[in-house]
Parts: structure tokens; C-alpha cells; sequence
């Protein structure tokens, strides 16, 4: 059993119980923070490229300081996918563990768009292109994407610097950030070809705000993180969004990193294959 396929299974059957009690103990999230930032390095070797990754963090840096790697099977469906001259739009950057590699995959030629809203994901996706002799051409954006144009309140989580959200039911502490729609940020006829997406349930906003893109743009594909319970404290449902979507004419594979599957479903499927706690990658 391989390293990532171990963490996977473990994750997720436990990150549903965890996940409150960081969430909502403020001293068992202090100890278990300290006990990451002493364990853990910040350093990641991915796609042949060096990144910073932020310490005592529970998601993307747990996963790749466990395993070695982050979302293999994503990151080798993008790939697959990016061609040279292609542009790909990357909504919740992070630090930019798709956004950078994306660059060699899409060529000279190519675009690179990444949004970012958070300052301290925002200034580490900036040096991570530098360390990489990338930063002349990525096109990176401090802004959360939504279905508004304006600022707004981005809730911030202590222990997961991926779990930063516009739309969060519980206590935490929130900045003003700048928003924005791909549908206002990008000129009418822009040519997209990939967008990858994970916005912590703030997914049906902002596929709201790039209905115009989306019909620019017959082709384009989407990778995007389905989770029930965050679309839910943003007002939707995992079964309205998907029904959206289908309705214009998209059909859906699930990536399911722990079992390193890509398969064709339809939406009762995904339903049922990312249970209301869950989350699962979506083509």
C-alpha cells in the first residue's frame, strides 16, 4: 500500500471527527498547531520544481509531508489536459502547487492565471514562482473569486491554511479581502481552457459568476472540489450545483485520490461517492 494511498484512506474516515475538534477546542488546536511547526519542514520537491509550504499546517502540508506528493491524480489529469498555447485559470491558488507546474505544462505560449486571496498564501505563491525562475510569467491575482465584484469578508482558519472561506458557519476570526467574478476580471471571447477550482464551498457563487466565461468557452474543462457540507453553509447544495451544471451541457468523472481512480459518474453517483462531510475531486 503506497504512502499516499495510506493517508487517503486514514483522512478521509477521520477528518470529519478531527476536523471540529480543532475547529472548536482552542486548546488542543494550540498544542496539535506547535506540534506540526516543530515536525515539519515547509519544504516540498513536486513536478520537478522546489516549494515553501507553510508549517503547523494540517492540510496541504500534512498530506504532502506524510506522502511526498499532493493530489497525484489531479495533478496528473490536469497535465494530461494542459497543452501548449492553452490557458489555465487557477481559483484558490494557495501557494501554487497546480499553478506553478501549469506553466511548463501550458509552455511560452501559454497563460497561467492564479487567484489568491489570502496575504500570507498570496506572498508564498509569489515566492514559490520566484524560487522557480517563474514569477516573469505567472499572472497572479490577491483576489477571492465569487459571483460579486467588491470587498469582502474571508474567514480564516487557524489550523488549515487551505481552509480560508467566504462563507463559514462558526466562530472564526474574518479580514476584508478583495473579490472579484471571472466573468468581470476576464474581456468578453477570452479564450479558457482549464480552470481549477477549490474555494471552500463558495463553488456555486463563483460558478455563478463565470456563466459568461463558461459560455465563451464551450470546451472548457473544470476541476473543482465538490464538498457537501461547505456548499451548504453557503446557501446551495451539492445536487443544485451539479444540476446547474448539467444543464449546460457538462458531464462529470470523479478523481478519487485514495483508490487513484478517474471514472465516468453521473450525478447520483458523485452524490452518493461524497458523502455530506466528504469531499471528492470532480472533471
Amino acid at each position: 500500500m503506497t504512502p499516499f494511498f495510506t493517508f487517503s484512506s486514514i483522512r478521509s474516515r477521520l477528518a470529519p471527527l478531527v476536523r471540529p475538534i480543532l475547529e472548536r477546542c482552542p486548546p488542543v488546536r494550540f498544542v496539535a498547531v506547535g506540534m506540526l511547526k516543530m515536525k515539519q519542514s515547509g519544504r516540498l520537491r513536486r513536478c520537478g520544481m522546489e516549494f515553501t509550504l507553510p508549517c503547523g499546517d494540517f492540510g496541504v502540508t500534512l498530506e504532502a509531508e506524510s506522502t511526498g506528493s499532493y493530489e497525484p491524480l489531479t495533478t496528473a489529469t490536469i497535465e494530461s489536459i494542459l497543452k501548449e498555447g492553452m490557458t489555465f485559470v487557477d481559483v484558490g491558488a494557495h501557494v501554487g502547487l497546480f499553478s506553478l507546474p501549469a506553466l511548463h505544462w501550458v509552455g511560452n505560449s501559454g497563460k497561467v492565471i492564479s487567484f489568491e486571496p489570502h496575504p500570507d498564501n498570496y506572498v508564498m505563491l509569489l515566492d514559490n514562482a520566484s524560487r522557480n525562475q517563474l514569477d516573469d510569467r505567472l499572472i497572479a491575482v490577491q483576489s477571492a473569486v465569487s459571483d460579486k465584484n467588491e470587498i469582502v469578508k474571508l474567514h480564516t482558519s487557524t489550523f488549515n491554511t487551505g481552509d480560508h472561506q467566504l462563507f463559514h458557519c462558526g466562530a472564526r476570526d474574518s479580514i476584508e479581502v478583495e473579490c472579484t467574478t471571472l466573468d468581470h476580471y476576464f474581456p468578453v471571447g477570452t479564450k479558457v481552457d482549464v480552470i481549477k477550482m477549490d474555494v471552500q464551498g463558495a463553488e456555486a457563487k463563483a460558478f455563478s459568476g463565470m456563466e459568461r466565461v463558461l459560455a465563451d468557452n464551450p470546451n472548457v474543462q473544470i476541476i473543482w472540489e465538490l464538498s457537501p457540507s461547505q456548499l451548504e453553509d453557503a446557501g446551495s447544495t451539492a445536487s443544485e450545483v451539479l444540476h446547474w451544471l448539467a444543464n449546460l451541457d457538462f458531464t462529470f468523472s470523479s478523481i478519487d485520490e485514495a483508490k487513484q481512480n478517474l471514472q465516468v459518474r453521473t450525478i447520483e453517483e458523485i452524490l452518493h461517492a461524497c458523502p455530506h462531510d466528504s469531499f471528492l475531486n470532480i472533471l
